[in-house]
């Protein structure tokens, strides 16, 4: 019977805490840096599968008619806003055409 949405997951609990027992009985972290020392493809392969493969963001779309100069030069010139406001105030103001 599937569990309910939210309920935890015991089988997956317990599946994990049994790996975590194993892994300590086996030799723990040094005994997987052994292993991977002598297997390093496959540890390359296992490490490879942990690292996340999706972005969640957030991107804002503005209309580059709503951009200020300061907004557009930073743009232009690859410079954050901290680096922007740390600029000379001629340059800060100087237009953009």
């Amino acid at each position: 019977m599937p569990s309910r949405k939210g309920s935890p997951n015991r089988i997956g609990a317990k599946v994990k805490s049994n790996v975590l027992a194993v892994f300590d009985q086996i030799g723990g972290r040094e005994g997987m840096a052994e292993w991977a020392r002598e297997n390093r493809t496959e540890f390359y392969k296992l490490y490879a599968k942990l690292i996340p493969t999706e972005v969640v963001a957030t991107v804002d779309f503005r209309d580059v008619g709503e951009l200020s100069d300061s907004e557009l030069l930073a743009i232009a010139t690859g410079r954050s806003d901290g680096a922007l406001q740390a600029l000379p105030s001629e340059e800060k103001t100087g237009s953009v055409h």
